[in-house]
């Protein structure tokens, strides 16, 4: 049998185990995140390479 303050303590343990977990599922969120504005970023660099290529190419041809 257990006193009432051992409980308690157990109690706040599993407390601070919740928000732990809390605190990585966030910054799991947060991470991808990150990837997902890297992998943004990185699409429209690429956009904006294939426009200028294709500008090169016409202007090659003449038809600006």
């Amino acid at each position: 049998m257990s006193d009432w303050f051992s409980t308690a303590i157990e109690m706040q343990r599993e407390v601070l185990r919740a928000q732990q977990a809390q605190l990585d599922a966030a910054q799991k969120m947060i991470d991808a995140g990150d990837q997902v504005a890297a992998l943004h970023e990185a699409g429209q660099k690429a956009a904006e390479a294939n426009l200028a290529l294709w500008k090169q190419w016409a202007g090659l041809w003449g038809w600006k």
